[in-house]
């Protein structure tokens, strides 16, 4: 699990360590130049050049610079500001380095100067940084940009908020951001973390210090391992989990196939789909296994025993099958008839019969992409230019749901107000239509095996994204929805296999 935390959080773990006279920047240099050495195995002669700015974050990289001559590595910088960090200034002068003014350096210099570049850090600002990019730095980092050759961001990328992930257009991309101390909430946040890269946490000893809270949490392998259900010896269809899905409509009769055939290759014990006729015959012919219901509403007690239920794939907002999926699961914490606490999935049309009224359980997960976000949100008196982080914490809190707000990195806001979680394991292959779909699918069943709602859909985000690149062979090759469905089982054992190796 990835633990990331805000800049002040970062700044008030570090006081203590500084006020004692921990040489932090020496730590910090130490391991960048370790990292940027671990990068440049393959050229004789390496080159890196540092864009050095005047604060701590410059003083890193000009520290690591000096190291890295040390090391027999060639490494100069370009004052990207006023004035430079003292002390690391001194050292690599020290070290034979050279320091260029970025003002006396004109555009053709600096062109050929980074041509016989192998890597640029990028060390301007740090935690502090805005989301803004001074005028007179926009030639630099084109130059960079266009040159080619590859960035280490030292903590952050520069003009990257640490805290929020708001990036200023211009911005470098990094491929490995080397962070230190803690993870920055901002590198796992949209705009932040597709700048990062690779994001590289150096140990400065700050965990005694970090709040027991992160801001930001993201899952990874380990947490999949651990949470995955997995079916007893004496299991049954029943003690797996029975999932309904109330999807699919005369003019979207794809919805259910793509719908149920994420929820049986995730596992279910039981799949029913609540459709008209013509629409089960579709869902049949790909999935035999589907329990057919038809019917025009959804009643919990002609459909039999469930544990979750999925509502609205191909289906219009005044459906009666929306309608009724959506009352239903806003009951959430109250008990049914059944004695069972209603839990599931509301999706595409389902989100279109939410009002101010309806109000649900952490187990009910919301699954938005940002336009059908901002439309519930405008229902619900909420800003919808709200950046995307913020905008799925105030659905959660509006709604009481767990939401899930899709996109390139899928943010998942839990119902209690815990941290805010962040996956960042998809393929833009996956923009197309159906994929969501399938993972709505996946989601409800793992909430009829039992996980929490935050659970649920963090894992469903993991296995979507896998079996998306998988089908897509990292992103190379189109897919098709029911691609990725067929590929969750292999994302699955790929992840459960990593973990025995």
């Amino acid at each position: 699990m990835i633990r990331g935390y805000t800049a002040e959080q970062v700044r008030a773990a570090e006081r203590p360590l500084l006020d004692a006279g921990r040489p932090l920047m020496q730590h910090a240099a130490r391991a960048l130049a370790g990292r940027v050495a671990e990068h440049l195995r393959a050229p004789d002669e390496p080159y890196v050049v540092v864009l050095a700015g005047s604060g701590d974050n410059g003083g890193d990289g000009l520290h690591a610079a000096a190291l890295l001559r040390g090391q027999g590595i060639a490494a100069d910088a370009i004052a990207a500001a006023d004035g430079l960090h003292a002390g690391g200034a001194e050292a690599l002068r020290e070290a034979g380095g050279t320091l260029h003014d970025l003002g006396d350096t004109g555009l053709e210099d600096l062109h050929s100067r980074l041509a016989e570049v192998d890597l640029v850090l990028d060390a301007i600002v740090g935690i502090g940084g805005r989301p803004e990019v001074p005028a007179r730095l926009t030639t630099l980092l084109e130059a960079v940009r266009r040159c080619g050759v590859p960035v280490i961001a030292v903590d952050v990328p520069s003009f990257v908020d640490a805290s929020t992930g708001q990036a200023a257009p211009g911005a470098l991309a990094a491929r490995e951001t080397v962070t230190f101390g803690a993870v920055k909430a901002g590198l796992l946040l949209p705009g932040g973390a597709e700048l990062a890269g690779h994001v590289h946490r150096v140990d400065l000893g700050l965990a005694d210090h970090l709040p027991s809270e992160p801001a930001v949490l993201r899952l990874d392998d380990a947490e999949v391992t651990e949470r995955w259900p997995h079916p007893e010896r004496d299991a049954t269809k029943y003690s797996r989990g029975v999932v309904a899905i109330a999807a699919g409509s005369p003019r979207f009769p794809g919805a259910a196939v793509l719908t149920s055939s994420g929820a049986a290759r995730a596992g279910a014990g039981m799949v029913r789909v609540i459709a008209p006729q013509s629409v089960l015959d579709l869902v049949l012919h790909t999935r035999p296994e589907v329990v057919g219901h038809p019917a025009e509403s959804v009643d919990p007690e002609a459909i039999g025993r469930l544990h979750a239920l999925v509502v609205g794939p191909g289906l219009a907002g005044d459906d009666p099958r929306t309608r009724a999926g959506v009352d239903l699961l806003s009951t959430a914490g109250e008990e049914d008839k059944r004695g069972e606490v209603a839990r599931g999935v509301i999706d595409a049309g389902g989100l279109d019969a939410i009002g101010a009224a309806h109000r649900f359980s952490g187990d009910v997960v919301l699954t938005p992409h940002r336009g059908e976000a901002d439309r519930l949100a405008e229902r619900l008196g909420i800003d919808r230019d709200l950046p995307g982080s913020d905008l799925a914490v105030a659905l959660a809190a509006a709604t009481g749901a767990t939401v899930l707000l899709k996109g390139a990195i899928t943010l998942v806001a839990p119902a209690d107000g815990g941290p805010l979680r962040t996956q960042d394991d998809a393929t833009s292959q996956l923009a197309t239509a159906g994929t969501g779909d399938v993972l709505a699918g996946m989601a409800g069943t793992l909430l009829a095996a039992g996980l929490s709602g935050p659970d649920a859909a963090s894992l469903a985000a993991i296995l979507h994204g896998r079996a998306g690149r998988l089908a897509s062979r990292d992103g190379m090759l189109p897919l098709v929805a029911l691609d990725v469905a067929e590929h969750v089982p292999e994302a699955l054992g790929t992840i459960l296999a990593g973990a025995l190796s």
